[in-house]
């Protein structure tokens, strides 16, 4: 009885290795234009390739390997690679087997980029941003014997509220009183800006991020800036399950309300931390998308959650880190 595993270029059984993992983990569901942008057409320099392991002609496991094609300045070590998508049918006969086989080959082709490091989650258009703690003991197993590392000390969060309610705290509301020159606005008409400031005070990701999804048509219209005497000294990125750009932070909002929206990342320049003008930036926010219709709101993976608790957010989905060791001393 044969099995394989194969790098998949067919449009279609990709998607049936992304209908693998949602059949596996219903409640991370990945819809088709998550699919869309994250696979089909990712960031500028991220190079993405699916794996597909068959028993006896069907697809019992799938992985999704990314690894950035140039540096990006912060992002991360350019010796890393990403597991971004990893599902198996434990129940399957040999889905075990095939999917040992599957880890083995993902990371043989990581370690042939050059990465030394290989890591679950937390890749550019990350669907995950690590081993969520909701996954089996099989699930883990399986990651566990393929060599990887799962911390559980190392935690990030999703965090959740119902925004229907949403009134900012009063020491927040203050803020604006305080601060008769601080303003919140959309930046389309602020996007040169907003780039410079990212450029000077967050170079990496966040820059980076940034410039691909301002390439998107109306995706510069997610973004917001914090303005002080007109200059700008504060970003954030907020995302619409009907928004022009589909971000992290809306990946698994649909378990909450119909209409969802995410808040994040976001950013204040060094030079005026610890105002409060962070949690004033975000209460602007949320309290307009509020108002144009939005039930719920997610803010994705975050080491902070009681920073956010303090604007009534609840700690919702937790992830733990997970990285193996590659061999080095191969390139292509």
């Amino acid at each position: 009885m044969p099995t394989s595993v194969e790098r998949l270029t067919d449009r279609a059984a990709i998607i049936e290795g992304i209908e693998l993992w949602n059949r596996q983990h219903p409640d991370f569901r990945i819809a088709d234009h998550l699919v869309a942008g994250n696979v089909f057409a990712p960031f500028d320099g991220v190079d993405v390739r699916c794996y597909g392991g068959y028993a006896d002609g069907s697809m019992v496991a799938f992985g999704v390997l990314k690894r950035l094609g140039r540096a990006v300045d912060g992002y991360d070590p350019v010796d890393l690679a990403w597991l971004s998508v990893f599902a198996f049918d434990a129940e399957a006969d040999r889905g075990k087997s095939v999917a040992d086989d599957l880890l083995a080959t993902v990371a043989e082709a990581a370690a042939g980029t050059g990465a030394t490091e290989l890591r679950f989650g937390g890749d550019p258009q990350n669907f995950l941003a690590g081993v969520p703690r909701a996954v089996g003991t099989a699930y883990r197993g399986a990651l566990v014997d393929a060599g990887f590392e799962i911390d559980a000390d190392r935690v990030v969060y999703d965090l959740q509220r119902d925004i229907t309610d949403f009134t900012p705290p009063d020491d927040v509301r203050a803020i604006g009183d305080e601060w008769p020159d601080l303003r919140v606005e959309r930046a389309t008409t602020h996007e040169p800006a907003l780039l410079e400031f990212l450029a000077d005070q967050f170079p990496g990701r966040w820059r980076y991020e940034a410039g691909n999804v301002c390439r998107v048509p109306g995706g510069a219209a997610d973004y917001w800036v914090l303005l002080y005497e007109g200059s700008v000294i504060g970003f954030a990125r907020s995302n619409r399950h009907d928004g022009a750009y589909r971000g992290a932070n809306v990946n698994w909002g649909w378990r909450l309300a119909d209409e969802h929206c995410g808040v994040g990342p976001l950013g204040v320049h060094g030079d005026y931390r610890g105002r409060g003008w962070g949690l004033y930036m975000i209460c602007e926010i949320v309290g307009r998308l509020r108002d144009a219709g939005y039930e719920a709101a997610v803010i994705d993976w975050t080491d902070l959650p009681g920073y956010y608790e303090q604007l009534g957010f609840e700690r919702w989905i937790a992830y733990e880190a997970a990285a193996c060791e590659l061999p080095t001393g191969r390139s292509t």
